[in-house]
């Protein structure tokens, strides 16, 4: 019975001691690693009867932040700002002059050359009739090239050389082209383009002369008696001289 009795005593030391050492382990562990414990009834109504205004309010985390939308790349095919200039800059004088005198230097030396390879010459000449005619403009071409223009108010009352220069032997094309209004009322007016096809003879000069001819009386006649007639005439005389 002894016995009994104090077997029972050192199991209870045993456990007395295990509490002892957990209960000391459990005080001496860090606040974060302690388990939650579960509110009391008490606790949970102090909670529920605390004012809002007693609890700290918590800042909400800022949200992130967007990403930059990306930057649209151009495509290579369009042009650059400055790869397709808006206006074109007019020549300053001093250049258009520059140009001018080298386009009269190849004329010339256009000329020299025909003179030294050609020794066959092609003169034109003009000459207009009409006392009423008034010339708006004349143009005078060689084989589809234009090789004069007359001047505003020519009148060709006499005959003027308006073309003499060397040419190819052989057949050539001359034309004029006119336009003229009658002085007495101008609303009455023509436009003429004649052509001839003219032989220049081998190291020798063709003379040629345009005779134009207007004895045209629609703004005289009509005017009056309400009829008319316009009557033109364009002649070419050709001659070889030695």
């Amino acid at each position: 019975m002894v016995s009994g009795t104090r077997r029972g005593l050192g199991l209870a030391c045993a456990c007395l001691v295990l509490a002892t050492d957990v209960a000391a382990q459990t005080a001496s562990a860090p606040p974060g690693n302690a388990a939650p414990r579960p509110p009391s009834a008490g606790g949970a109504a102090a909670a529920q009867a605390t004012p809002a205004a007693s609890v700290p309010a918590t800042s909400a985390a800022p949200a992130p932040a967007a990403p930059p939308p990306a930057a649209s790349r151009p495509s290579p095919l369009n042009p650059t700002a400055r790869e397709f200039p808006s206006t074109t800059p007019a020549p300053s004088t001093p250049q258009l002059d520059a140009l001018l005198s080298r386009v009269a230097a190849l004329r010339s030396r256009i000329a020299a050359l025909a003179g030294a390879m050609f020794s066959s010459k092609l003169r034109i000449q003009v000459r207009a009739e009409g006392e009423s005619v008034r010339l708006e403009s004349l143009h005078v071409s060689l084989d589809g090239g234009l090789v004069y223009t007359a001047p505003p108010r020519s009148g060709f009352e006499q005959a003027e050389t308006v073309y003499e220069h060397p040419v190819a032997p052989g057949q050539h094309v001359v034309a004029i082209a006119v336009e003229r209004h009658d002085a007495r009322n101008p609303q009455f007016s023509t436009w003429q383009e004649s052509r001839f096809v003219v032989l220049v003879p081998e190291k020798k000069l063709l003379w040629t002369r345009f005779e134009l001819d207007d004895e045209s009386s629609m703004a005289e006649d009509f005017a009056e008696d309400n009829e008319g007639k316009y009557q033109l005439r364009v002649k070419l005389i050709a001659e070889v001289n030695e």
